[in-house]
């Protein structure tokens, strides 16, 4: 039986009786981003507004004919993402995509499970080292502006657990704003 699930704390078990398994669902999960160049400086960030993202790993492989049948030699593995969001006014994050671009700069990507956690209250992530390749603004006239990105991945990826702060982990949210004439937003308004 499958079902869907707020996030859950999965513990390891010992044992071997069997565990029911959850849907996960797309809002938990999610990519955050850093350039290499400031992993000693910055936390990786969010983009704003994402609403999809496509990870995807596919292997070429040669076949040589044989006399008791084919051959199949395994090729490279090829791994891509791909990133839709709303493009949000202010968002630092695609600039320094952008920026990533068009100076070759290494990105680093996690992708984040929120719907998963270890005993340490860190969240399921796979982390990768790769290039933007591809960055992309389509501004329709009836709808929002969406920003398309491509990545492409050096390697295979690093699973592990990852640490989120609360910027990282919160869904954009608009603050509290009083009824009165030019009230400002307030962070905690209780």
């Amino acid at each position: 039986m499958v079902k869907d699930t707020q996030p859950v704390t999965r513990a390891a078990s010992k044992s071997s009786a069997p565990t029911e398994l959850q849907a996960v669902r797309g809002i938990d999960v999610f990519l955050l981003f850093r350039l290499l160049k400031d992993a000693d400086t910055a936390s990786a960030g969010k983009l704003a507004f994402q609403t999809d993202h496509d990870h995807g790993k596919t292997k070429d492989g040669d076949s040589t004919p044989t006399k008791d049948g084919p051959i199949r030699v395994p090729g490279t593995l090829d791994i891509s993402f791909s990133c839709t969001s709303i493009l949000s006014l202010g968002d630092p994050m695609v600039d320094k995509l952008e920026d990533a671009l068009d100076n070759d700069d290494i990105v680093e990507i996690w992708e984040i499970n929120k719907a998963e956690t270890n005993s340490d209250g860190k969240f399921k992530a796979t982390y990768y080292q790769g290039y933007v390749t591809g960055f992309n603004k389509s501004p329709g006239a009836e709808g929002m502006v969406e920003l398309s990105l491509d990545f492409g991945v050096n390697g295979t990826g690093a699973k592990g657990y990852a640490t989120l702060n609360d910027d990282q982990s919160t869904i954009v949210q608009y603050a509290f704003r009083d009824t009165t004439p030019g009230s400002k937003p307030e962070a905690n308004p209780e």
